[in-house]
């Protein structure tokens, strides 16, 4: 078995996901690899799911939302995915826990008078 860090995984999911795609989701997936997976787990050969939940709870910390986290995970699969199918890297099914309670966000309300500035 030749195996591949998951950069180079990601390098040919890329190449593989752009025919099957369109160009809107293409860009949506690029965007989360290189903001969010690719820094974090590039250089890494294999992905624990100790390592992806640590991963969730930073994110979390920085300020993002679920939704955008879940859908980082949905790409991470993905690509894990496709990187087990071709025998480059191991891939065992992974599930994450989100915290149920987060820091409630206070939204400033504009006054009547303000409304109508």
């Amino acid at each position: 078995m030749n195996k591949k860090r998951i950069s180079e995984v990601i390098t040919l999911w890329k190449v593989d996901k752009k025919q099957y795609v369109k160009k809107s989701s293409f860009s949506a997936y690029t965007l989360l690899i290189e903001n969010h997976l690719q820094p974090v787990f590039g250089d890494q050969f294999v992905i624990e799911e100790a390592d992806v939940q640590s991963f969730v709870f930073q994110k979390l910390e920085s300020g993002l939302s679920h939704k955008t986290i879940k859908d980082i995970l949905i790409v991470l699969k993905m690509i894990l995915k496709f990187g087990a199918k071709h025998k480059w890297l191991d891939y065992t099914p992974f599930d994450i826990q989100f915290p149920t309670e987060r820091e409630k966000h206070n939204i400033e309300v504009l006054s009547r008078a303000d409304q109508k500035k």
